[in-house]
């Protein structure tokens, strides 16, 4: 089965989506016109308040309404967090084997979710599609995987870090890289426009048509989680000398975004990473059922 083929066979977003996309970008629209858009989907329902009463946002109080949870989340993180169940669960559903190369792909995808949520809020960003952006980077691999499952080797290419050498070596081979795929897959489910170009320019911010900093952001979050997840890589090593090993031109972008290029800062975010990955199993389970 070809790639396209796969796209197209995949089944669409559940009708939730599509009401809380139109919601949360209506101007005009209440907490009340969202809780209405998700009510009537029980699963979705039960994930938002466990996401909200999660270690990952940490409220003090306990939230035990659907609506209380909406409120607390905001808009773009209830958006965010109904958009990742969906397609996640619609992947989850589609692998019976090579079961640890893709624990080890989205346990990956969600540190890199929590690093751009990390360094967005650290940079004083809208948090809510940096996670989703993170969380979902690498989807167009669960792709090229589905269409080519004697070829496209989840140990060789899904646990790895993609090189711009390793890239090219992708294209070569399967026609396309993964963060192309990845986008048309999400232009099919009508997502953000926004979230799509930070997928589809995480490996190549430069050529990004915005300049809102999402794909640098995603850049960064990439090699980040990548090395929390394989520590062997950095051990005894400077962490700013291996990431610019990686992505040897990611401060120049940085710099010509007008972002601050700060190893301190980066090493913290690294840090907090390290500790927030804690999370990943039980957040995982929510978005996945």
């Amino acid at each position: 089965m070809g790639i396209d083929n796969v796209i197209d066979s995949l089944p669409p977003l559940p009708l939730t989506v599509a009401k809380v996309i139109k919601v949360t970008t209506n101007p005009n629209s209440s907490a009340d016109d969202l809780v209405k858009a998700i009510l009537p989907d029980q699963s979705m329902c039960a994930a938002i308040l466990k996401m909200a009463n999660s270690a990952l946002y940490g409220h003090s109080k306990k939230i035990s309404s659907l609506r209380s949870a909406i409120v607390v989340l905001g808009y773009r993180e209830v958006q965010s967090i109904v958009m990742g169940k969906a397609a996640i669960s619609t992947f989850r559903q589609s692998f019976k084997e090579n079961k640890i190369e893709i624990a080890k792909f989205w346990e990956h995808s969600f540190a890199c979710g929590l690093a751009a949520k990390i360094i967005a809020e650290n940079l004083g960003l809208s948090t809510g599609q940096f996670f989703m952006s993170g969380l979902l980077h690498d989807i167009g691999k669960l792709v090229l995987f589905l269409a080519l499952p004697g070829k496209y080797k989840p140990a060789v290419w899904m646990t790895s870090f993609s090189t711009s050498e390793r890239l090219a070596e992708e294209k070569q081979n399967f026609s396309a890289s993964h963060d192309v795929i990845g986008g048309r897959l999400l232009r099919k489910w009508l997502f953000p426009d926004n979230l799509i170009l930070a997928l589809e320019h995480h490996h190549c911010p430069q050529k990004s048509p915005t300049l809102d900093g999402y794909p640098l952001v995603i850049q960064l979050a990439d090699i980040l989680s990548f090395l929390c997840c394989n520590p062997e890589f950095v051990a005894g090593r400077s962490l700013i000398t291996v990431i610019t090993e990686y992505v040897p031109d990611i401060e120049v972008r940085w710099e010509s975004r007008n972002l601050i290029w700060n190893p301190i800062m980066i090493e913290s975010w690294f840090d907090w990473l390290k500790i927030d990955q804690a999370y990943g199993s039980s957040i995982m389970n929510i978005l996945s059922v």
